[in-house]
């Protein structure tokens, strides 16, 4: 809906060239230190400011771990990721810039060297935090940005795994493959409700990000079809008048990830606008939508 072809690309463009947790205080319910094997949870505070991002916990131990986001200015996109040993900032700028013009080998080394652990959306100033776990499952060092002001800062994930809890969710919306081995798809779950913790796992071999966005309750397949044959020019004619949209963060094949949202009962449409492996055309242009029904 918002086609977002630049989400985690933007960030890390401009950044490498140089509902029960809402009560949850800053920091967390386990530190960086803490010595035992398990936890009830751990939450890392993001807050971000015009002069870059602050974290309440900046050294952990690997295992699951909820990020709480802390409302900003206009709100804006926060991502983590993780890069392979031996992959650098300054490549994953020159790759990032040229995967996004649909440079196919750029795009392969991206996917292939660039592990993204999710994200969620930051509210506006006054608004409520929002939240995502994610099982930070190696040791080593985690970058966490945001989106739209191009600032990024790290996380130092050390020591032996801890096992700790996520929160219950209320729907689930995975990225798959199709069957014919090129298509990515959406696969919602039989029910999502209008607000929790959305579960989305990556069963395709592509990364993919969630953008959402209330339409119509009489849109057709055939009317999106043809939005998209058209390149996505904009703001759909059959978007919902209320305009409701949300988004989440860029997942790596084969890592899960829970995040917060809270939407009107209605019909969704769900795409993704990463660059294809084997095309370098945004995943949603090649197919890779879909409607369904929440609340």
């Amino acid at each position: 809906m918002q086609k977002r072809t630049s989400a985690a690309g933007a960030a890390l463009v401009l950044a490498a060239s140089v509902t029960g947790l809402a009560a949850t205080s800053g920091s967390a319910h386990a530190t960086g230190s803490h010595a035992g094997r398990s936890a009830s949870q751990l939450v890392v505070t993001i807050r971000s400011s015009a002069k870059g991002i602050t974290l309440s916990d900046t050294k952990i131990r690997p295992g699951n771990t909820m990020f709480k986001v802390a409302p900003h200015g206009k709100g804006g996109d926060m991502q983590v990721l993780r890069l392979r040993s031996g992959y650098t900032l300054t490549q994953a700028f020159t790759d990032i810039n040229n995967a996004f013009n649909g440079d196919i080998p750029s795009i392969k080394r991206v996917d292939k060297n660039i592990v993204f652990y999710g994200g969620n959306r930051m509210s506006p100033k006054g608004g409520a935090a929002t939240f995502w776990g994610v099982n930070l499952d190696k040791a080593g060092t985690y970058y966490v940005l945001n989106v739209d002001n191009n600032k990024l800062t790290t996380l130092a994930v050390k020591g032996t795994r801890q096992r700790r809890a996520l929160p219950a969710t209320s729907g689930v919306l995975n990225p798959a493959d199709a069957s014919d081995g090129v298509t990515n798809i959406w696969k919602p779950g039989k029910h999502i409700a209008k607000s929790g913790f959305m579960s989305t796992t990556n069963e395709a071999k592509e990364p993919h990000f969630v953008d959402l966005g209330h339409v119509k309750q009489a849109t057709t397949d055939q009317q999106v079809q043809d939005f998209f044959n058209a390149g996505a020019p904009g703001q759909p004619p059959f978007a919902a008048k209320d305009g409701a949209t949300t988004s989440a963060g860029v997942i790596s094949p084969g890592k899960r990830f829970v995040w917060s949202y809270s939407l009107p009962k209605g019909k969704y449409l769900v795409d993704c606008f990463w660059p294809s492996i084997t095309s370098g055309m945004p995943h949603a242009l090649m197919g890779m939508w879909k409607l369904f029904n929440i609340g």
